[in-house]
């Protein structure tokens, strides 16, 4: 069985009135509602996208995350901000058989 999980990132804590995670909430949901799907859980923080290694929430999505389970983000920024380290953690997921799905940039593959 695959499960899904929704991951929403804003830069930081400073920014939190600026940057809410409404947009990516809904983005999220409508998603969801249109592909027919129910998330098992939703991962948020407040954290820069530099790097992966300060980010408790994405730490603990992908220490449980299997083959054939699915991340949604609404696009590839909230994924990361690095495009080297990123390409490796994203070929790192995939090889492991996790489907990573960017709603708002769906030429990534």
């Amino acid at each position: 069985m695959c499960n899904v999980y929704g991951y929403m990132r804003i830069s930081t804590s400073e920014e939190r009135d600026l940057q809410k995670f409404i947009r990516q909430e809904s983005a999220l949901q409508r998603y969801a509602r249109e592909n027919d799907i129910e998330y098992l859980l939703e991962f948020r923080e407040d954290k820069s996208g530099k790097n992966f290694t300060e980010r408790k929430q994405w730490q603990k999505l992908e220490s449980i995350v299997q083959p054939g389970d699915m991340i949604i983000f609404k696009d590839i920024c909230r994924f990361t901000r690095e495009a080297e380290q990123g390409y490796v953690k994203y070929m790192e997921l995939l090889n492991k058989g996790v489907e990573l799905i960017f709603i708002d940039n769906q030429t990534v593959v």
